[in-house]
């Protein structure tokens, strides 16, 4: 079942300047879709049309069918769009619990869903009277999802889970990814690891100047010589 389906995506911070031109990019539930394609292709840019945050939107951007773009981002999340981004994505100074109890602001049942949450991730379990600065990079980033996941999207989006993090991190962190689509949701994340990307991936999309370049499933693109050395860095 189609969760986002987004049709020829245009806009930008301005109305004079659309870094989007055009984009359709597509997410099932259960399925892992990965956005890439060099700095300033506007993959970032798409996840903020999408969660409401950009401020000038052209096209079609439907979640279960119906059209949410351009509400104002509350909207979006009461719609069923969870969202993390790449900075900025935890309340360093609250506990895990706390920072949980933040993402709670749209649960039907919040104190159920914390339990969920910390039974899901084991880690945040363990550590959930300590302050988030504490975190590792990578358990900050399993936090992050965590709090996204509070209020049961159908959509998650994430932008630049991985970065910062070490191989063996990143590696965790992919398997987190696959176990909460592997629940239903549609996951679509934005990713500079490019080929870590392609390997958990069900489908990706490459951008190019703002426009959609390649469609194919992960090991297809991971495959092709020439978008390796175009797009992959070899």
């Amino acid at each position: 079942m189609t969760v986002l389906a987004a049709t020829d995506v245009s806009g930008g911070y301005a109305r004079t300047d659309a870094i989007l031109k055009g984009i359709a990019i597509e997410a099932a539930a259960g399925e892992i879709v990965a956005i890439l394609g060099p700095n300033g292709a506007g993959k970032s840019t798409f996840l903020r049309a999408v969660t409401g945050q950009l401020p000038h939107v052209a096209g079609r951007i439907a979640l279960d069918g119906t059209d949410i773009a351009g509400l104002r981002p509350r909207r979006v999340a009461r719609a069923g769009v969870g969202y993390v981004p790449q900075e900025a994505n935890v309340f360093a100074t609250l506990t895990v619990r706390e920072n949980l109890e933040m993402g709670a602001w749209l649960a039907r049942d919040p104190g159920s869903r914390i339990v969920d949450m910390l039974d899901r991730f084991p880690v945040l379990a363990e550590k959930r009277r300590d302050a988030a600065r504490t975190l590792s990079g990578g358990q900050r980033q399993i936090l992050a999802m965590a709090i996204a996941l509070m209020v049961e999207p159908k959509l998650l989006l994430l932008d630049e889970p991985s970065a910062g993090l070490s191989p063996l991190a990143a590696g965790a962190l992919f398997d987190t990814i696959r176990q909460v689509a592997a629940q239903g949701v549609a996951v679509v994340l934005v990713e500079q690891n490019a080929m870590d990307a392609l390997s958990i991936c069900d489908r990706a999309y490459i951008l190019a100047a703002g426009r959609n370049h390649t469609t194919g499933t992960g090991a297809a693109l991971a495959a092709d010589p020439d978008i390796r050395r175009t797009f992959l860095g070899g």
